[in-house]
């Protein structure tokens, strides 16, 4: 039962989802307003340059709008940015999310995979700085990464930061989940953004809106933004989801109060899994991953609970799993159905 993305449950109707990262609080009332009120303006194109929203976002991240692309979800971002630059040689961390290394591969780049190891707990350590050198042209990270949930340690991101700037590296950073990070801004690649760097954003896993797709980059170049911009398909944003970014970015305290609730109901779960004897490495996402016993996602498919099987993660083997952050009473029955997979 080995799925290259969770999410699926089309295959398992009736089951309680537990594969995909999604928001436990839903998608903010003000966003499906925005979806209602934006019908109308499907029987026309698309702004293909997001002006409004771009405008909001600008706004957001502090930076000129010129420096935005916005997409239709991160990983139409992840293959316009691949295609836009053409890439010879690239740097990935395994395990870390599939879609940099298949839109490589679909480019015909040599990939060098970066392994980060069970010893050191997953952990991006300082041996990265040894694989980036002159013969790179790009290097991805993700922070929180997917799926360990672990961040990249600040002083560490400016030292990768300033290595690859340099030796002329594209340093594309995944903070899709970096929303669910208390003190977020702390971990960011934003403090250290040059010309060659590139973060990648979405409004999918944050405001629980996975089906509308929207993601955006936030580039340390007007130069690498427009490169961008010129690749992929000219109407990549629909008209419903530029409204729904532009009504997510005028929520006030919808991230907090995020925050908060996930904060909390990770750390029950993690609690509670250690005290199964679960080995589960520390998070900072609105997902917990873990090693535990073969087969454990039939198990819990058999109490109607969809887990992610890690296996298709580069670098993972047969016992590691990830499982998302939910509201209180998904989360106290997967932790029931746990006990008795574990326990027999």
């Amino acid at each position: 039962m080995i799925q290259l993305h969770g999410g699926n449950t089309g295959r398992f109707p009736g089951v309680t989802d537990f594969s995909a990262n999604i928001n436990p609080l839903g998608m903010p009332d003000s966003v499906r307003a925005a979806l209602s009120g934006s019908i109308d303006g499907a029987e026309q194109y698309p702004d293909p340059y997001c002006t409004e929203l771009r405008q909001r976002l600008a706004e957001h991240e502090k930076i000129s709008p010129d420096n935005i692309v916005c997409g239709n979800g991160a990983a139409d971002l992840i293959y316009r940015i691949v295609h836009a630059f053409r890439p010879q040689k690239a740097v990935v961390c395994a395990p870390s999310f599939g879609e940099y290394t298949r839109a490589l591969n679909e480019a015909d780049c040599s990939i060098a995979e970066h392994l980060l190891t069970e010893e050191n707990g997953f952990v991006l350590t300082d041996s990265i700085l040894d694989e980036l050198d002159g013969s790179v042209d790009i290097c991805f990270l993700c922070t929180p990464n997917n799926p360990t949930g672990l961040l990249i340690e600040p002083e560490l991101l400016e030292r990768t930061a300033r290595r690859c700037e340099e030796n002329g590296i594209l340093l594309v950073c995944d903070e899709c989940f970096m929303g669910f990070v208390r003190d977020g801004d702390k971990y960011s690649l934003r403090r250290f953004i040059s010309g060659n760097c590139i973060i990648l954003k979405a409004f999918t896993k944050l405001y629980a809106m996975p089906g509308l797709r929207l993601g955006y980059t936030v580039c340390g170049s007007a130069e690498t933004a427009q490169r961008i911009a010129g690749s992929g398909q000219f109407w990549s944003v629909s008209s419903i989801a530029q409204a729904a970014g532009t009504a997510a970015l005028g929520e006030k305290d919808y991230t907090e109060r995020t925050v908060n609730y996930v904060t909390a109901e990770r750390e029950y779960l993690i609690s509670s899994m250690r005290d199964m004897g679960i080995r589960v490495y520390g998070s900072e996402a609105d997902f917990i991953f873990f090693r535990s016993l073969p087969g454990l996602c039939e198990k819990m498919l058999s109490e109607g609970i969809l887990i992610r099987d890690c296996q298709s993660f580069h670098g993972l083997e047969e016992g590691f799993y990830r499982i998302a952050v939910r509201g209180y009473e998904d989360n106290t029955r997967l932790i029931t159905a746990l006990r008795r997979c574990i326990n027999g």
